[in-house]
């Protein structure tokens, strides 16, 4: 058997005795980290008695779960053979570690910088490796899947379903638990009547109780008391039986529920919502794209207007403002990805501010290439951008999408499809759902909703921007959170009107902010 457990030795990557390492590591319950050779980890197991030439059974585990069967069959052991020495919670680790990437896993070490130290971390380059640490410093174990489901539900959420599947750790009973607390629902607080009475008879009697107490012991105590006897007679048994009661204790309860009914809410303190943090003295990146002159569709006249409020407004706010001027598709595209690259450690949040002519979920480049929302969301989260993080990501998107609409002769659109300046105006396109409803931490507020156009008027700039700009001075020194900001802004567009009375616009933001945004006043 020995000559068995060598051949498997020198068949084996050092690569695969890690993994073996790691499967057996809470079988023998003891620090494997200077094994190398596959026979330190046999020696051990032989002489737990895990692992003999009458019970192979472990081996024939431990190479299924590495998938090394045609070794297995070159040594002619029995494939067949069952055993259960690797827990469910081990083997869902180790198919988790197969299916990360060195990229994802190098995000995952960035996320765990706190937990275990960046020395520490330098010297990790494998997801095992990584799982044992976890498991030293107590993070990590099969009733502690906290950090675990935390970091890969955020950067790999498709392999959520491999830690669900498998159930790791959770005791049956407490499965159970928590099945009934799932079905559960909130009672009212009720005097005890019952000596150790279970739930399937609290729940037959319940609405004959709440009836019968609260109603008859009120108005009647003494009719009360008799009608619990016909219901529920006082027996020898204590299981399941109804405390006996005196008409003044009766009255006593009844006269506590009526007080406790009828007394008036004491005040409570107005819980403080939690907030982004926005202390650093450096609040991140504000990428402003102003496209206004474009090959084949009209100038954007006002957008100047609207690019240099938006650079004094944001600057005003602590942000390093970058202005990428008639970008087509591909600088569009190029000018977020730089953002994405860039290390936002230190920020606080991003900003991109996006003023073109659009389309139904997009916006368009100067030489008309069509550029996606969604593809713009996605070159700033969580898997493309670790430093963003759990940071606000905020958008705010100044474009009309939609069909011709006649405006008046004083305003315009931001519509790609007007072939003069001031004769029509365009209704947007309907918003698409799907563009921040997978990310978190996202505000993306559009200039319009569906069925209204984005004013912009030559000499004042755009609506929208203008109100945005606006509110952000006047309400930011208030300590007032974004998304109230945002609803002022809706409120005065949505007073403003062409000079018809008929054409009028309504902003709309969307969002996965999961806290406030609330900015710092200015020190200047």
């Amino acid at each position: 058997f020995n000559k068995i457990l060598i051949h498997v030795q020198e068949s084996l990557s050092p690569a695969e005795v890690q993994e073996l390492v790691f499967l057996c590591s809470e079988i023998l319950r003891k620090d494997l980290s200077r094994v190398v050779k596959a026979t330190e980890l046999f020696t051990p197991l032989q002489n737990c008695n895990l692992l003999s030439n009458s019970d192979p059974s472990l081996l024939v585990e431990l190479l299924k779960i590495i998938k090394r069967d045609k070794l297995i069959r070159d040594l002619q052991l029995n494939p067949k053979l069952s055993s259960s020495h690797v827990s469910p919670y081990r083997r869902m680790l180790f198919k988790l570690a197969e299916n990360i990437t060195d990229e994802e896993l190098k995000n995952i070490k960035f996320l765990l910088r706190d937990k275990l130290g960046q020395n520490k971390l330098e010297q990790i380059v494998t997801m095992l490796q990584l799982f044992l640490e976890l498991e030293k410093k107590d993070c990590l174990s099969a009733n502690n899947l906290g950090i675990l489901e935390s970091t890969v539900g955020m950067l790999c959420p498709s392999l959520m379903k491999i830690i669900r599947e498998n159930g790791a750790g959770v005791p049956e009973e407490q499965k159970c638990r928590d099945k009934f607390q799932d079905l559960s629902v909130t009672t009212i607080p009720v005097p005890v009547l019952y000596k150790q009475l279970d739930i399937i008879n609290l729940t037959s009697h319940f609405i004959h109780y709440l009836f019968v107490f609260f109603l008859f012991s009120i108005c009647y105590p003494s009719l009360a008391i008799s009608v619990c006897s016909v219901i529920w007679p006082p027996g020898n048994t204590e299981e399941g039986q109804v405390a006996s009661l005196s008409p003044s204790k009766t009255q006593e309860l009844a006269q506590g529920d009526k007080n406790q009914s009828f007394s008036e809410p004491k005040p409570t303190n107005t819980p403080k919502l939690e907030q982004y943090d926005m202390s650093g003295d450096w609040r991140g990146v504000a990428l402003i794209i102003n496209n206004y002159k474009f090959m084949n569709l009209k100038e954007r006249h006002g957008s100047e207007v609207d690019k240099k409020s938006l650079v004094d407004v944001f600057q005003w706010l602590g942000f390093e403002t970058v202005v990428e001027e008639n970008c087509n598709r591909e600088q569009m595209l190029t000018a977020l990805e730089d953002l994405c690259k860039r290390d936002h450690t230190k920020a606080n949040c991003v900003v991109c501010c996006l003023m073109s002519h659009g389309y139904d979920g997009g916006l368009y480049g100067v030489e008309k290439g069509k550029v996606p929302i969604k593809d713009m969301l996605d070159k700033l989260d969580g898997r493309n951008c670790i430093s963003l993080i759990h940071k606000p990501k905020l958008f705010f998107i100044q474009a009309c999408r939609g069909i011709q609409e006649l405006q008046p002769a004083c305003y315009e659109s931001d519509d790609s499809n007007k072939s003069e300046i001031n004769c029509s105006l365009d209704s947007d396109a309907e918003v698409p759902r799907e563009s921040i409803s997978e990310r978190s931490d996202y505000l993306v507020a559009m200039a319009t909703v569906p069925g209204y156009v984005s004013f912009r008027e030559p000499s004042r700039g755009s609506w929208f921007i203008q109100s945005l700009c606006k509110h952000l001075q006047t309400l930011v020194p208030s300590g007032i959170d974004l998304l109230s900001i945002l609803t002022e802004v809706n409120r005065e567009v949505s007073m403003k009107a062409d000079t018809t009375g008929r054409r009028k616009q309504m902003p709309q933001p969307e969002f996965t902010l999961t806290k406030r945004v609330v900015f710092p006043v200015p020190k200047n």
